[in-house]
């Protein structure tokens, strides 16, 4: 099924509702539009914040960051690959199907790297520019992106100032998952000696559960999906005034950890010769959870390619749970929730198991997202059967939503 109507789409809403795949189209969508919560100069600031962290990721994970697959040593990237078995049996012409591999991200293998360990790091930043001056830090302050320069320190002195690890000993992070938010921001605190809580909820998987545990991780449990999660860590923290909570649903600095890879993306295209254009625009597939991730993708490619060659951006999600979808298709944002329309979320994709969007990604990406469309748990592992057969590669199940993509649009 296959939709353009406008906000409160009954027919889309209708197909959700149903489980059935579909394919919505944002008669809103306006590549100049965008909101203004955040600006380029958020989107440069998280460049330079990460430029500034490659020798801290090089002492804390030499072996996965000092020949990255692209940049400097030091720099969190994947590779962007032809695909071209794959693309012909989704329909496509030779040349024209490329997998941006981000399952293949360094320390935690999964997009939430760009944004989970970003915001940990970011606090920590934060932490010891305030030991290092003799002041405190509000928490206000750890929602901003922090500024290097004329920080008066490396970040290497995360890693090698005692002083410092012991001050940073005494904080806690705290996250809600589905799993590799968890990972990504438990790993990342556990690193910098960091006390980490991560509250999982049902679905996520038991090696996820085990890995954090083994790096001195608290693993908190729950019965629930993912909102009970995120709602039983944002309570724990809120408990606690030495702890600081990633908020998956909201946090900006989240949402501008992943939007830097715009710029990476972009520079890996005119590697490969690949023309962006108002002739030959980018069609970019991406999973979608909550919204943090894609909606961070989106908002920096619009702004990191520009009007000269432009982005359309699709997002992907499970049939039972097309939390994304559902609020683009209503207008109602995070107002409204999947339990709203029946469904229960629970899926294969435990990346994506999400009941309610993000108000941040509605909010910056409602104008930008040129549509979303939905997929079956079974079609995942069709495609993922597909991309082992073809391309010899494997990838998380919930990663291969994104393969349905093209055929929506053929």
């Amino acid at each position: 099924q296959h939709s353009a109507h406008p906000h409160m789409d009954d027919a889309t809403t209708a197909a959700l509702r149903a489980r059935r795949p579909v394919c919505w189209e944002n008669p809103a969508c306006d590549e100049d539009g965008g909101c203004g919560v955040l600006s380029r100069a958020d989107l440069d600031a998280s460049v330079r914040m990460w430029a500034w962290l490659r020798p801290l990721f090089v002492l804390l994970f030499p072996e996965e960051v000092t020949n990255p697959p692209w940049g400097e040593p030091g720099t969190v990237s994947s590779p962007l690959r032809r695909i071209d078995a794959m693309g012909r049996a989704l329909g496509l012409r030779p040349g024209r199907c490329l997998l941006k591999a981000d399952s293949n991200l360094a320390v935690c293998g999964s997009v939430k790297a760009r944004g989970g360990m970003f915001e940990v790091f970011n606090v920590a930043a934060h932490l010891a520019k305030a030991f290092f001056g003799g002041l405190e830090v509000r928490e206000s302050e750890l929602q901003s992106v922090f500024d290097p320069r004329g920080a008066g320190f490396s970040s290497a002195a995360l890693a090698e100032d005692p002083k410092l690890r012991a001050h940073l000993a005494e904080r806690e992070i705290v996250v809600g998952s589905t799993g590799n938010l968890g990972l990504s921001v438990g790993l990342g605190a556990a690193a910098l000696g960091m006390r980490a809580v991560v509250h999982m909820s049902t679905d996520a998987k038991a090696w996820k559960k085990s890995l954090l545990r083994s790096r001195g991780v608290v693993v908190v449990e729950h019965a629930g999906l993912y909102d009970e999660a995120v709602a039983a860590g944002r309570a724990e923290s809120a408990s606690n005034p030495a702890s600081h909570f990633v908020d998956d649903e909201s946090s900006r600095v989240l949402f501008l950890g992943y939007s830097a890879a715009a710029f990476e993306l972009r520079a890996q295209l005119a590697e490969l010769n690949v023309e962006v254009s108002p002739e030959r625009p980018l069609v970019v597939h991406i999973p979608c959870g909550v919204g943090g991730a894609p909606g961070g993708l989106c908002w920096g490619m619009h702004l990191a390619f520009g009007a000269a060659q432009p982005v359309r951006v699709f997002f992907a999600e499970p049939v039972a749970a097309p939390c994304v979808t559902l609020a683009l298709c209503t207008g109602k944002g995070a107002a409204v929730c999947v339990a709203d329309i029946g469904l229960d979320g629970k899926t294969e994709a435990d990346g994506l198991a999400v009941g309610r969007a993000s108000a941040l990604c509605f909010e910056t990406c409602a104008p930008l997202v040129e549509g979303s469309y939905t997929i079956e748990d079974c079609t995942l592992f069709e495609h993922l059967g597909a991309l082992v057969e073809l391309e010899r590669s494997f990838i998380e199940p919930s990663c291969c939503a994104c393969f349905a993509g093209p055929g929506h649009l053929a």
